[in-house]
């Protein structure tokens, strides 16, 4: 989410939004209290259940508000930012840099957002590589398990360059020979897949403004490697 406004008016507009916010919360939780400004036993019920209700939309105010304040200032870069992977993880990666531990990040959770990223800048195709497993777990599932338009087969996605080289976040690949997914079959990306990647709780939310950090440097690397694709 990018912003059209300058950063210091983003500032200003999320501190005004706060105390709009923060004033009709304290309006609305006062009618539970007393004359003495204290909420009585009878009362806690309906008070908990109000201030449970203005803090789910607290939440989704700072979701907002930090999405905003991304798209306008940027992400650090001289410090590393906690991200989402795979099996409840979460991995700590410095924007933009090239390491084991954004190596480990764009495997193991959110090759789906640098996908999505590198097809953004290049436009090559997304591609996604299945496992052998289905769990039956989506409405696209088959009732025939090698059914390769099964979502919950997809265990990687990458992008295909146009020298049919598949690209991850640990460079460009010959088919087949992605690191942990050796002899995969490979899956044009439909806009169904897609839908299902982004709507279903086994795959993470994708981390598009971290994402977009490493697509210059990765094809940067692909450039300075001198090789159009991995022997």
């Amino acid at each position: 989410m990018t912003s059209n406004l300058t950063p210091v008016a983003v500032v200003h507009s999320a501190i005004a939004a706060y105390r709009a916010l923060d004033a009709r919360h304290r309006v609305a939780l006062n009618k539970h209290a007393d004359e003495d400004g204290d909420v009585p036993e009878y009362a806690l019920p309906a008070y908990d259940e109000d201030r449970f209700t203005y803090a789910l939309e607290a939440d989704e105010q700072l979701d907002a508000v930090m999405a905003e304040l991304t798209g306008a200032f940027g992400l650090p870069t001289d410090q590393p930012v906690t991200v989402l992977g795979q099996w409840h993880r979460t991995f700590e990666v410095t924007p933009g840099r090239l390491d084991d531990a954004a190596r480990e990040a764009f495997t193991r959770g959110q090759c789906h957002a640098l996908a999505l990223a590198l097809n953004e800048v290049t436009g090559w195709p997304t591609t996604a590589l299945l496992t052998s497993d289905c769990y039956g777990i989506d409405s696209l599932c088959a009732d025939d398990e090698s059914d390769d338009e099964c979502p919950c087969r997809i265990g990687h996605v990458v992008v295909t360059r146009p020298d049919g080289a598949h690209v991850d976040i640990n460079g460009a690949h010959v088919p087949g020979t992605v690191p942990d997914c050796e002899d995969a079959p490979a899956l044009a990306m439909t806009e169904a897949h897609w839908q299902v990647i982004q709507s279903t709780p086994t795959w993470r939310d994708a981390d598009m403004p971290l994402a977009r950090t490493f697509v210059a440097p990765l094809l940067a690397a692909l450039t300075d490697a001198r090789q159009p694709i991995d022997a």
